[in-house]
């Protein structure tokens, strides 16, 4: 590769005689975080245009949580930039930059959030968390939290609490960037980040589980529901309200599934420009971690498909109870 490529360059202004210069961007990896050691967990960075068939060694990081703290219970990870955030109950959160590979101390997890369970969201460059497993105190059920850097560092904000007390089952960020959407087995809701309050929408679901992704080249929420199918559906205002029990009559999905059937646990990522991966881990003989990349688009019907291009690799890991993979795209 030419050394122009990586090195900075002068580009001429049209409109006058100003200079400017650019960089050669960086190249995102998947950042691939499995509890398969016996200690805590790995992370790998992965690069999904290579054709290797074992994990990378040694991985980017290799984290050992705390004695007696259980890795798929204790321990939360969120992204936000090009940062990796590792969240341990009460203790202090390890900060991985992968655009840097340093690694610096964060901030203590507020002790009324519970690590391992809930939900996190990205938006703009504040992580807001909403963690489960408090429903055994009918005063405070959930704990929803912010984190943003300040002159001092990280540090975390309490916000109001969820107007629910049930399991948080699909969420996503609205493309306002201010929004947040989540629904519960009550209905669902949402969070306006500017305003810092908490708006009923009714009593119907959001279609798929988990994380949605708004996907500008379909113009939808795009996520992955409980049979394994893609759905893409359209975007819901920040102040529509609907008394129906059921929505989502113009959601589109797959006609295939992407879930193996003896999957245990899956995850999706979007990498951007109607681009996903999913990982799961699939019961088999060894414990196996598959990853397929894909895309997505509409037919001359409006139909949702999976484009024609699909790569899929298997990696074999080390058998650990309760394998749970995440992955993040950096």
């Amino acid at each position: 590769m030419s050394d122009k490529r990586w090195r900075q360059e002068d580009t001429q202004d049209e409109r006058g005689g100003d200079t400017r210069r650019r960089r050669r961007a960086r190249k995102q990896h998947l950042y691939l975080v499995l509890n398969d050691w016996e200690k805590g967990y790995n992370i790998y960075k992965i690069d999904l245009d290579s054709d290797d068939e074992d994990l990378p060694e040694p991985p980017a990081l290799r984290l050992e949580t705390p004695a007696g703290d259980e890795p798929h219970t204790d321990t939360s990870f969120a992204a936000l930039g090009t940062k990796l955030f590792a969240l341990m109950n009460h203790r202090c959160s390890l900060v991985y930059d992968a655009g840097t590979g340093a690694l610096s101390v964060g901030a203590y997890a507020p002790a009324q959030m519970v690590c391992g369970s809930g939900v996190f969201f990205a938006a703009g460059e504040v992580l807001y968390a909403l963690t489960d497993h408090r429903y055994l105190d009918t005063e405070q059920p959930h704990s929803f939290e912010a984190m943003s850097w300040a002159t001092e560092g990280w540090s975390w904000k309490t916000l109001p609490p969820p107007p629910f007390a049930m399991w948080t089952q699909a969420y996503a960020l609205h493309p306002d960037g201010r929004t947040i959407f989540v629904t519960s087995s009550g209905g669902t809701y949402s969070f306006d980040t500017k305003d810092s309050a908490w708006r009923s929408h009714g009593k119907w679901m959001l279609p798929f589980q988990g994380q949605g992704h708004f996907d500008s080249e379909l113009d939808a929420w795009v996520g992955l529901d409980k049979d394994g199918y893609m759905c893409a559906c359209p975007v819901i205002s920040p102040s529509f309200n609907s008394t129906a029990p059921c929505f989502y009559p113009d959601c589109k999905m797959t006609k295939e599934s992407m879930l193996d059937k003896s999957h245990m646990r899956a995850s999706l990522t979007y990498m951007g420009t109607a681009k996903y991966c999913l990982v799961q881990c699939v019961a088999a003989e060894k414990n196996i971690v598959r990853l397929t990349v894909f895309g997505l688009k509409y037919s001359y019907r409006g139909e949702l498909q999976i484009k024609d291009h699909r790569s899929t690799r298997s990696f074999v890991v080390r058998h650990r109870f309760r394998l749970i993979p995440e992955a993040f795209w950096i």
